[in-house]
């Protein structure tokens, strides 16, 4: 799948700038404020049409240029080579790929998977419950092809049933969609249930090359309502709750995921550092894991890889990276903060003033 040309016109500092990337290691170096994130922001609206850095499209062009464009090709093996395209203006957003529009911006993760890990990632994670489903939920739309279509239908009926909550109007409505809501989230809790199951062995692996020995790590899924209980039972027990306040307390929308090191929960137990590995960890066993299941590589955005890593940990995790065949962008400030000598092939990119020049 690797991305083999890209192009970006009019984007934060970069008027015009078209690179040709290895399809294993793309180094990104230069000063800071250079541009090299934006780069990393550029590939990742490509895959995704959402900004790792803000929700202001705005933010996102040129100063003075009322339209921003980011295309890209990909090498999918045993069929032609496919083109993305992204365009924002004034009017909107406009998504295509081999010249065709699309509906749906996810079409453009079906052809380019990423994962992103910058200096925010295990803050966000540490942080935010949304952010540890969206990592569940992430695997699931790239080996489970029914799991987009549970999720947005359960979400749809969510809402139906959080507006009757609401509404004086609907007290008679307000648990008909009851039934099905707990049907649908039932499949998305053992979607999750079971991709924990099949990702632990690669996760307990990847912990244990980047921390250097092994270390008891576990993932655990709470499922967004009392374990003792199912989701219909938890469901009815809430109704006055949910009547009340104007909304649905239980189900899988408040889901968790928590990571175990040495029997207790990370968040609390583990060192700043150690936290850090167990996040990149979780990533980089999904990485394995797709490849595993679907045949199916990912592109990986690595942001000041240097950052908060020591030597010891960042050549482990250089050892690692190059061992998974994945497409790989790593910005640093110094080309030297990063071992290139174990991967099968890999290009240089020095970037400053808006501008990218290919140094190997």
């Amino acid at each position: 799948m690797p991305l083999i040309s890209l192009e970006i016109q009019n984007f934060r500092v970069y008027e015009r700038v078209k690179i040709e990337p290895s399809p294993h290691l793309n180094l990104i170096f230069g000063p800071n404020a250079s541009g090299k994130t934006s780069l990393l922001e550029a590939i990742h609206l490509l895959g995704t049409a959402r900004s790792f850095r803000t929700t202001q499209v705005e933010q996102l062009r040129r100063n003075g240029f009322p339209e921003l464009s980011v295309t890209g090709k990909l090498h999918e093996e045993g069929a032609e080579t496919a083109r993305l395209g992204l365009v924002h203006n004034t009017a909107g957003r406009r998504v295509s790929i081999n010249g065709l529009e699309q509906k749906q911006a996810s079409s453009l993760a079906i052809h380019l998977p990423l994962q992103i890990i910058s200096p925010d990632t295990h803050y966000d994670f540490q942080q935010n419950a949304k952010h540890r489903r969206g990592a569940l939920d992430w695997g699931l739309f790239h080996v489970e092809p029914d799991f987009s279509l549970h999720w947005t239908r359960y979400q749809r009926i969510l809402h139906q049933r959080n507006a009757a909550l609401k509404s004086q109007n609907q007290t008679k409505s307000r648990h008909a969609w009851d039934e099905e809501l707990v049907e649908i989230g039932e499949k998305i809790h053992n979607a999750r249930a079971k991709l924990i199951t099949q990702l632990l062995p690669h996760y307990q692996s990847c912990c244990q090359q980047l921390l250097g020995r092994k270390h008891p790590v576990d993932l655990l899924l709470e499922p967004g309502w009392d374990n003792a209980s199912s989701f219909g039972e938890c469901l009815r027990q809430d109704r006055a709750r949910d009547s009340a306040r104007g909304f649905t307390h239980s189900g899988p929308q408040r889901a968790d995921l928590e990571i175990t090191l040495n029997a207790q929960s990370s968040r609390v137990s583990a060192s700043h550092g150690q936290y850090k590995i167990l996040v990149i960890a979780l990533r980089l066993a999904q990485i394995r894991y797709l490849l595993e299941s679907k045949n199916k590589n990912c592109c990986l955005l690595i942001d000041d890889l240097a950052a908060e890593l020591d030597f010891e940990h960042r050549a482990r995790l250089t050892k690692l990276l190059a061992s998974l065949t994945t497409q790989v962008f790593v910005t640093a400030t110094e080309p030297s903060l990063i071992d290139r000598e174990s991967w099968v092939s890999h290009k240089t990119f020095h970037v400053e003033h808006g501008q990218i020049k290919c140094q190997s």
